[in-house]
């Protein structure tokens, strides 16, 4: 029951401080707010049903509720290629008429990705997890999430450079 209650207190910390950031992440990953937000509900309930508690609760957050919506889209394979291709960005803090033409772009940018370079980007850029963090919370190398970071940068400069051009 101690467990229980650590948990429950980790986890409303995570509401306090966390959540609207880690939504923000996972829709910049996904494209739609409302299912990243549908997602991160899913996983803060897996949080509190799980027998372990992960050590990195908002990383480990994003990354279940990214799953959670991968799931989906393998489900509907249809439906997730119209994600892709309708992407958009909502930070929940920003009223709609505020978006920037910038902000759109590089959200967009981020959505064209390739699936695990769009992965490593919004954790390290949005949801602010270290290259050790990224790499614990995705079980691989440090080596890798640095390729893939710098894969991703190199990719976002093309695009973005190609757009202001």
């Amino acid at each position: 029951m101690q467990g229980e209650a650590a948990t429950r207190r980790r986890v409303a910390a995570f509401l306090r401080n966390d959540y609207a950031r880690v939504v923000a992440a996972v829709a910049t990953h996904t494209g739609d707010k409302d299912r990243a937000e549908d997602a991160v509900q899913d996983a803060i309930v897996k949080a509190l049903s799980a027998d372990q508690e992960p050590e990195k609760l908002a990383g480990w957050i994003t990354v279940v509720a990214i799953n959670f919506i991968r799931q989906s889209w393998r489900r509907n394979e249809a439906q997730g290629r119209a994600y892709v291709r309708c992407a958009t960005w909502d930070d929940p803090s920003d009223d709609e008429s505020e978006r920037t033409v910038d902000s759109i772009a590089v959200h967009e940018a981020i959505a064209d990705l390739p699936e695990r370079q769009r992965l490593t980007v919004v954790l390290h850029y949005l949801d602010g997890l270290s290259v050790a963090e990224i790499a614990e919370t995705l079980g691989v190398s440090s080596g890798t999430v640095k390729t893939q970071l710098s894969r991703g940068r190199e990719a976002l400069a093309g695009r973005l450079t190609k757009e202001v051009a």
